[in-house]
């Protein structure tokens, strides 16, 4: 059964190598394929298009199945692979219209971007037309398809989704409820995780608005950490940079590595599979990386009755497996979509009809920006580039071999002068104020060589700009990068990678402290003191053996499941199943309770506490990571496509993320850290990745697996730019060498 799972595979790196040089590949002369023994491509050309056909080529063999997915998720199949179930997303995907600009995108792109992007749909094509189907696309029923230098635009708008979407479809069904404001209020205030709603987390059925966010929150690239250290701050006088992208846990994961030596572009990074550009990485001159933004790139609608009437309608049909075809109408307003023509969202929200405006639909060229930044040799020029992206919005950070490192905040959004205080939605005639004016990377304030020789970025909230967004990560990362940084005078690879892998929340360690001082007068017994002193004196630190970080946890669980009890009569809304919650809110709360609450609920909630952090004795005994297929969440045949698991470190918001909200029992972790980047500029060989899972996409191969070890050993994979390095390090060659 190997060749068909993911637990027992069968193909070896020898098996994957002969299977893509039995290909037809109509390598010209010099144009070439090396690869290491974690089968990572280093595509060389002597020519730009030729060496983006390589690429594409490589693309597909590893990922193909990957792509098909994709591709139809993007433009709204899901039906199609997965059966009834799933109309209602497909439905609103296609709302959403992932592709509507893609279009004039493509018409405006620059002839050297579009010749890129042909060269590598005309490989991607050349092995389609070749390759025999996946595992996973026939269980899924995908019949592979080619591919048009569109899709390549259409899977660039799908990795921009924008992150505020989980947070908007999940309130909407409560903003008519009588405490919406109150807790909206909060939202805007602490901000959120990658998805709240307010509903109870316990509920055993999840609301059709929660399946919706948890569903649209998987498409969004939401998280990361990305560090830049001036070489006055470092023990070789040159810059150091880390980026440590925080993603959907699964497999195959969502980048690939690549190395680059054409005319043009001499680099290495991680790609997106199925966009052709790094989105992260390293050429002689320069290392860049980046954060979400997560600025809201996205708002709400209320349409009037006289706009609804004279909206564009489109009737699509929607092809089902196992099933037959439903059809569906699809309205565009002026203000974007008419979301609520989707029934499980219209159902949320009364009489209200709701369109999106999303920045998406805007016609910006992120390709060409990061061909440009991929070209530059210094910051400003990664800059410079930077002002044509559009969505996702991002931090991006650089750093040169000169000694420069800098920031911008790379992003096309509507000119806003904030948000209401009273609802998410806006009227017409707010939205059309809003989104009149454009702004872009070059109207945002950016920053090089800060007086403090570092710049952290962690998805927290950007000074002195306003109407960004509302949904910022707190400072708990930046604090503790922060206090690293401060305790050394200079710093290696060496200390930035352990700070890449630190996983201590000063929030916590503050929190922790504060809920032992809140509940020692009401203890009954010398085990909950123990309990109370055990989390004092913790310090933060999520290790994977660390018996008070379980200790924490289960507290906060209990008081946060009686203080709803008290408050709202059991129901839970999930903003305070949030870290933002938490850490802004919970010891507010908390103060305002009566003497009589308190003493009711403190002794039952270290008592239930204790007894369960007993039960678990270790944070890693029940905070783990499975790495889970698309195919792993088929009943009965799910565990052939899942790895086995493994204790997982860290927390919602430590530097090495894997995140989760409050814990009740055991915890698999399925997004936070799954990647990892060094690049040390006073060498260009000194460039080390990772990914938590492997190069592969095939189901069958050891390869999709096989960098697991590495990330739980702390190890990476170099990835150099000197061509004598690049030789020894990727013995195997397939192509032409002359």
């Amino acid at each position: 059964m190997g060749w068909l799972s993911v637990r027992y595979p069968t193909y070896t790196l020898e098996d994957r190598l002969q299977q893509f040089k039995a290909l037809s590949l109509p390598f010209p002369a010099g144009t070439f394929i090396r690869f290491n023994e974690f089968f990572v491509p280093y595509v060389f050309s002597g020519s730009d298009r030729d060496g983006a056909f390589a690429l594409g080529t490589i693309t597909e063999f590893q990922r193909g199945p990957q792509l098909q997915f994709l591709k139809r998720l993007a433009q709204g199949r899901l039906s199609e692979m997965g059966g009834r179930g799933f109309v209602d997303m497909d439905h609103l995907i296609r709302l959403l219209d992932f592709g509507r600009a893609a279009s004039e995108i493509w018409s405006n792109m620059p002839k050297s971007s579009q010749e890129w992007v042909e060269g590598f749909v005309a490989g991607l094509n050349c092995v389609q037309a070749q390759r025999k189907r996946g595992v996973d696309e026939k269980f899924l029923g995908i019949q592979p398809e080619p591919y048009t230098p569109l899709d390549i635009l259409l899977f660039g708008r799908l990795a921009g989704a924008d992150v505020n979407w989980p947070i908007y479809f999940s309130l909407i069904e409560h903003r008519l409820s009588g405490d919406f404001i109150e807790w909206w209020n909060r939202l805007r205030r602490v901000g959120a995780g990658v998805s709240t709603s307010f509903d109870s987390p316990n509920s055993s059925r999840p609301s059709t608005a929660q399946q919706i966010g948890e569903f649209l929150n998987s498409l969004s690239r939401s998280g990361s950490n990305s560090i830049v250290v001036h070489g006055t701050r470092t023990q070789s006088g040159k810059p150091l940079m880390v980026n440590d992208p925080h993603l959907g846990q699964h497999l195959p994961n969502v980048w690939m590595m690549v190395g680059l030596r054409t005319p043009t572009y001499q680099c290495v990074g991680l790609m997106f599979p199925g966009v052709p550009i790094l989105g992260l990485g390293r050429n002689p001159s320069l290392a860049w990386g980046g954060t979400n933004l997560r600025a809201a790139s996205s708002d709400l609608v209320r349409l009037d009755d006289s706009t609804l009437h004279n909206t564009a309608e489109q009737v699509v049909k929607i092809r089902v497996r196992f099933s037959w075809s439903r059809t569906r109408k699809l309205r565009f307003s002026p203000h974007g979509p008419v979301l609520t023509d989707c029934a499980a969202l219209g159902r949320l929200c009364g009489k209200d009809n709701l369109a999106l405006r999303w920045a998406g639909h805007w016609p910006t060229d992120e390709i060409t920006s990061f061909l440009q930044g991929m070209q530059a040799q210094k910051v400003e020029q990664l800059q410079q580039a930077m002002h044509g992206v559009g969505v996702t919005p991002l931090n991006v950070l650089g750093a040169d071999t000169a000694g420069n490192i800098g920031h911008v905040l790379a992003a096309t959004l509507p000119k806003r002068p904030g948000f209401p205080e009273n609802d998410l939605v806006l009227a017409e005639s707010m939205a059309s104020e809003h989104w009149s004016v454009q702004v872009c990377a070059r109207d945002f304030p950016s920053v090089i060589n800060p007086a403090a020789g570092f710049i952290v970025s962690a998805n927290n909230r950007p000074s002195e700009v306003t109407g960004l967004g509302f949904l910022f990560n707190g400072d708990d990362r930046v604090m503790r990068a922060r206090a690293l940084f401060n305790s050394q005078k200079r710093l290696s690879p060496h200390a930035l990678l352990s700070l890449q892998l630190d996983v201590t929340s000063p929030l916590a360690d503050q929190l922790s402290s504060q809920l032992a001082e809140f509940c020692r007068p009401y203890l009954r017994n010398s085990e909950q003191a123990v309990l109370c002193n055990s989390i004092d004196l913790w310090g933060g630190a999520y290790t994977a053996d660390s018996f008070a970080a379980l200790q924490f946890e289960f507290l906060l669980a209990a008081l946060v499941k009686q203080l709803s009890v008290l408050r709202y009569a059991g129901r839970t809304p999930s903003l305070m199943d949030q870290w933002s919650y938490l850490s802004a809110c919970l010891m507010e709360d908390l103060e305002n309770l009566t003497d009589a609450e308190r003493v009711k609920i403190v002794s039952l909630c270290v008592d239930e506490a204790n007894r369960k952090a007993q039960h678990w004795q270790l944070w890693g005994n029940l905070h783990k990571i499975r790495l889970r297929h698309v195919l792993g969440h088929v009943p009965l045949l799910g565990k052939l496509f899942s790895s086995k698991s493994f204790p997982a470190a860290g927390s919602r918001e430590t530097l090495m993320k894997n995140a989760h909200n409050l814990i009740r029992g055991f915890d698999e972790t399925s997004y936070g850290s799954q990647s990892r980047h060094l690049s040390d500029l006073s060498d260009p060989d000194e460039n080390y990745f990772v990914l938590l899972g492997g190069q592969d996409g095939w189901v069958g191969s050891q390869l999709l697996t096989d960098q697991i070890p590495l990330w739980q050993t702390r190890q990476s994979i170099q990835m150099p730019l000197r061509p004598s390095r690049i030789e020894q390090l990727f013995p195997h060659c397939i192509g032409r060498l002359e």
